[in-house]
């Protein structure tokens, strides 16, 4: 019996300090490139990068436990979720442009096809979807 093709995917969980972003951000490089074909070397990378890196400083700052990074390759959507213990949902502030940090989920809003957030027990899922195409 034939079954569906595997769907891409990596996933690893950081501690919950500020080294970790950086180490998050390489991770997922390595990880995107890995998926191979259209991916390696294409701009959605340096996306990808971005965003995991807001999404981790958020889940760091702002969540509990030490984050859950999964990324899933369809062939045509690049899919980030970072998963945490703690219940407080993410939520666009305005932020003068004086005023540092603050701009992760404006970035988010911006540069993803899509977003949000799932409820888990204990916790959150917040995810973002990019396009080949961005």
């Amino acid at each position: 019996m034939r079954g569906e093709p595997a769907i891409p995917s990596c996933e690893s969980r950081f501690p919950a300090v500020t080294a970790s972003i950086a180490a998050a951000r390489h991770w997922v490089r390595d990880c995107v490139e890995g998926f191979g074909g259209p991916l390696r070397r294409h701009p959605v990378t340096q996306i990808a990068e971005l965003l995991v890196s807001e999404l981790v400083t958020n889940a760091i700052r702002h969540g509990v436990g030490p984050p859950l990074i999964r990324v899933t390759w369809s062939g045509r959507l690049l899919r980030i979720a970072v998963s945490d213990h703690g219940d407080r949902q993410p939520r666009m502030r305005a932020t003068a442009n004086t005023e540092p940090g603050g701009f992760g989920m404006q970035l988010l809003e911006r540069l993803a096809l899509r977003w949000g957030v799932t409820p888990r027990h204990p916790g959150k899922t917040v995810w973002a979807e990019l396009s080949i195409e961005s």
